[in-house]
This record gives C-alpha cells, sequence and structure tokens, in this order.
C-alpha cells in the first residue's frame, strides 16, 4: 500500500514538474524578455589601475574603471555619438562659439553629496591646470568655462569647433572630496584607486596582494547614476598581468568577460569554452597604414611608386591572416562608420592588382628598395613580414625595423627618422577631428601629420569641417577630405581592426557598435543585464 501511493505521488510530482515545464515554454513563446535587477559579472582587465580618475587616467585598466565608476555631462551610446548624461541639455549658438549645458536635476555623487555646476567648473580647471600634466588638457586649451547658475554651465571657443561635444564627455570629479587636495599631491593620494564618483557603479570593495596592490574591486550598482540604476547587481574586475592569464580563466570559468582579446585567441575561445562565452566584434575608429616619408625616401615621391605599393597589397589577406577576419579593409584615412549613413558613400581606389604594380615599378631606372618601421607588437609586426612578401613579388625590397613601444615617440615620431612606417591612428568618436593627423601645419613634432602631407586644399577642408555644425555637410567634407587624400595617397591604407570583446552567451543588452577606445565598451554598461524576466506580449 504504501509503495502505491509514494509511486502516485512520484508519478504527481513528475506530471506537475513537465505540466510547469510546459506552461514555461508556452510563457516564453508568447511573452518578451525584459532586464531584471541581480547578478555578478567578473570582468579580466590587463595591469592595475593607479588612477581611478578622469582627470588623471592613463592606462587601460585606469580608463577601464572611469568608465564604470564616472560620467560626464555627455555619455556616448552604443553608435559612438555623445549623448547627454549629466546634462539635461546642452544648446549651441548660432556662431558656434557657445555651448550652454543645463544639468539635470536632482544629481548626486555616489556618497549621497548634491552635484552642481561648481563640480563641473572644478574639474576643468583641474584639466586645464598645466601644474597637474593631465592627459586631457590639450583638448581644453583655450576654452572658456563659465557657471551661471548651481545647474547651467557656459563653455566659450574662440573658433568653432564641432567635435566639441566630445571634450564633454570628460568625467565629473568632486569638488567636495578634492577641493582641498594640494596639485602637486594629487597623483599621490589614495582617492585616486577610493574614489567617490557619479558613475553606473560605485566602489565595494578593494583586494590587495600582500604588497599591496590591487588584485581586484568589487563595484556596485550606484543608484544615484543620472541614467538609472544598472542592471547588473555587481561587477568585479579582476587584474592580470598578461592576456594569456586572461584567457585561461576565461577558458576555466574564473571570470566571465574581458575585452581587447587578440584574434588569435578569439576562436580557440569559441572552441574551447563551448557556449558559454560569445565573442562580440566591435568596430574599432582606428586605422592601420604604411606612411611614407617622401623626405627621406625619393622614390616615394613618384605616383607610379605610391600606387603600385598600393595595388601590390593584397588586403583582404592581411585581414584574415593578421586579423582572423576581425576587421576590415580601408581605402582612405577615416573609418568607414563615418559614412554609414551617406548617400555618396566611401571613395575606393584601385584595389588589388598585383600584375598592374609590377607594371608600373618596371618603369623606375633603380628597382625600389626601403626600410619598413613598426612598433614591436605581434599584429604590427606580422602585418610588416607579410607586406614585405607581397611586395618582393612586386619586385620591391624590404628591410624590417622594430622598435619597442615605448622608444618609438623619442626615436620615430618626433624625429621623423623612417622611410616609411607601418602604424596606427585612432579617430575618435563620429565627429572626428583628423587635423593633427593631416593638415600640412602638423608636419613637424608634435603635430602627428607622420605622413609629412601637405595640400592646400585638404587643409582648408580640415578647417571647414571643425568649424560645420551641419551634420550632412560634414559628411560631405569628410567624403572630399577622403577622396582628396586617396588621390594623392601619401599613405598606403590597410585595415581597421575590430575591437573583441569575450562576453558571457547570457549577457543581455550590451549592443555597442563603435568604440574609439577599449574603455568605451562600457559606455551603455548600464543597459547590460544577466537576470531576466518575461512579460505576456498584451502588455508591451
Amino acid at each position: 500500500m504504501h509503495s502505491e501511493i509514494f509511486l502516485f505521488v512520484a508519478l504527481l510530482i513528475i506530471a506537475l514538474v513537465s505540466f510547469l515545464g510546459i506552461i514555461s515554454d508556452i510563457s516564453k513563446q508568447f511573452s518578451f524578455e525584459t532586464p531584471a535587477y541581480g547578478g555578478l559579472l567578473k570582468e579580466g582587465v590587463i595591469g592595475a589601475p593607479r588612477f581611478i580618475n578622469p582627470i588623471l587616467a592613463q592606462t587601460d585598466a585606469d580608463r577601464d574603471l572611469v568608465a564604470l565608476m564616472y560620467t560626464g555631462l555627455l555619455r556616448y551610446d552604443e553608435t559612438g555619438v555623445p549623448q547627454p548624461a549629466l546634462a539635461e541639455k546642452y544648446e549651441i549658438s548660432q556662431d558656434g562659439l557657445e555651448y550652454k549645458v543645463t544639468l539635470k536635476n536632482k544629481l548626486y555623487w555616489s556618497d549621497g553629496e548634491k552635484l552642481t555646476a561648481d563640480d563641473v567648473i572644478f574639474t576643468i580647471g583641474l584639466a586645464k591646470n598645466p601644474q597637474l600634466l593631465s592627459p586631457r588638457r590639450a583638448s581644453w586649451e583655450g576654452v572658456g568655462v563659465e557657471k551661471q547658475d548651481d545647474s547651467t554651465i557656459l563653455f566659450l571657443l574662440k573658433k568653432p569647433y564641432a567635435p566639441f561635444p566630445e571634450n564633454l564627455t570628460l568625467g565629473i570629479i568632486p569638488e567636495h572630496i578634492w577641493k582641498n587636495v594640494l596639485i602637486s599631491q594629487f597623483p599621490l593620494v589614495g582617492l585616486n584607486i577610493n574614489p567617490v564618483g557619479n558613475g553606473p557603479y560605485k566602489l565595494k570593495s578593494v583586494s590587495k596582494d600582500s604588497m599591496g596592490s590591487a588584485e581586484s574591486v568589487v563595484l556596485e550598482a550606484n543608484k544615484y547614476f543620472a541614467l538609472g540604476r544598472p542592471n547588473i547587481k555587481n561587477i568585479e574586475v579582476k587584474f592580470y598581468r598578461n592576456e594569456q592569464n586572461i584567457v585561461s580563466d576565461l577558458k576555466n570559468g574564473l571570470i566571465d568577460s574581458a575585452g581587447g582579446i587578440s584574434p588569435k585567441y578569439a576562436e580557440d575561445l569559441i572552441k574551447t569554452s563551448g557556449q558559454k562565452t560569445n565573442i562580440k566584434s566591435i568596430s574599432l575608429q582606428r586605422i592601420i597604414a604604411v606612411f611614407l616619408n617622401q623626405s627621406l625616401m625619393k622614390d616615394f615621391a613618384t605616383v607610379n611608386v605610391r600606387n603600385a605599393l598600393d595595388m601590390a597589397v593584397d588586403k583582404n589577406a592581411l585581414v584574415n591572416n593578421i586579423l582572423n577576419s576581425y576587421g576590415e579593409t580601408i581605402t582612405g584615412p577615416l573609418p568607414k562608420s563615418i559614412f554609414a549613413n551617406s548617400a555618396s558613400g566611401t571613395p575606393e581606389n584601385a584595389g588589388f592588382d598585383l600584375y598592374a604594380a609590377q607594371k608600373l615599378l618596371a618603369k623606375q631606372k633603380e628597382p625600389v628598395a626601403f626600410t619598413l618601421t613598426t612598433a614591436e607588437i605581434p599584429e604590427l609586426t606580422a602585418t610588416a613580414e607579410m607586406l614585405k612578401d607581397m611586395w618582393s613579388k612586386a619586385g620591391v625590397s624590404v628591410d624590417i625595423k622594430t622598435f619597442n613601444l615605448n622608444d618609438l615617440e623619442q626615436l620615430v615620431i618626433g624625429p621623423r627618422r623612417y622611410e616609411a612606417f607601418l602604424y596606427g591612428e585612432e579617430i575618435i568618436g563620429q565627429t572626428p577631428d583628423p587635423f593633427a593627423f593631416w593638415h600640412s601645419s602638423q608636419r613637424a613634432h608634435p603635430g602627428y601629420n607622420i605622413a609629412l602631407y601637405a595640400n592646400a586644399k585638404v587643409d582648408n577642408l580640415l578647417e571647414n569641417v571643425r568649424s560645420t555644425q551641419d551634420a550632412e555637410e560634414r559628411t560631405k567634407i569628410y567624403a572630399d577630405i577622403q577622396t582628396e587624400i586617396i588621390k594623392d595617397m601619401p599613405a598606403i591604407f590597410l585595415f581597421s581592426p575590430s575591437y573583441i570583446y569575450a562576453m558571457p552567451s547570457d549577457l543581455g543588452g550590451m549592443d555597442t557598435k563603435n568604440i574609439s577606445t577599449g574603455s568605451e565598451r562600457f559606455s551603455a554598461v548600464y543597459k547590460w543585464y544577466l537576470e531576466k524576466h518575461y512579460v505576456w506580449n498584451i502588455f508591451k
């Protein structure tokens, strides 16, 4: 009798569980997924932070944590466009010289203190202070700032500058915390690693090793964040010495996510982690090119030689072999994303044609030979070797010279000591300012016109695009800049790599499409979610 009752109860439980499973499946079929609050994301980062401070941040680890713990008047959205964050709105004067920013109501720091225009004025003053040596100082030179009231700030420019909203993404720091710190002590105080911020997350705890260095930090959602409390409750950021250790812990499930993964590890992670890890490829506003120094290498002054070098390069092979297809070929100095909504599209050049390259080079009196200089970075050195092989098939002799990344500025870029220079340029934002890279006034150091390019028409276009507020007109000018530089070919434009982000397969809301720097992957982190619930479609 007891066995029959036991069997009946067991069957009843099985039937009930099956019934509930069917109901759950039906519910999901006729409902939609929405974020729920909760969960823990474990992120791996190379290096340990020294300055979790938007004024002083220097390393990737610094910038990652600043993006998580601070926000600016504006904050990048998923497409890389600055949108209001602390700001309720901003207005631009007709002449483009004044930006009036109105703060949201009821803004607070993570410690509960009120955030006002005084904090903004204080932060900009520090960014401009020459004694502090902020990496952000250059972008604020010549910009005046005035407080109109507790919620209104006026920025005054000497000349119209369309990319100025990018400046307003600078994280704001709290005056009530920092006002008594001497400028000479700013880099030394503990506030740099125990910050009070205003971003989507705030510091909960720090774990240190026996030497006192941070091994990891745990962050918790900031309920005062101007764009709303994040969905993920906690983020633990673990610090690593190298990428190999990060990849190992991703495979073993000790961390969930990591950014800046090398292409060679991406496919391996997909194979070894099963369905636990997704690889997200994000468009990175960075161009890789060979910049030709026509002053040192006279052959480069011949347009046929420049055209031949370009046609001899199989750019698709570079993307497939160097980037494992995590990237795209380029034909000019500006990323394709800038022209994404343009009816005219991106200007193109002749493309890969080895036979045509050989014919052009055969017209030279002497064989072309030069030294290709680059940084000791695996992807760049591998690219250099492939280029050497491609150009040798066209009859060009190439020697490769590499430098440590730390020596590059002093030994190569500053003195312009190279014949051909394989390097990358960061094109910031969807309203970029390529002036420093291509205007003739920037040919000498500290300018970054490393192709030593000079074209009066392009100079004029570069100046005009800075002051043009109309987005459609600006895109046309960018296209003209692209066309003119492609026509002159002062560099061999190769590819734009993608930013590779390894993340858990159950992470929702990560829809970032364009970034300029790795830390911008966290721009919309407050929309990410791990926990979810389902709402029936009738309640949409």
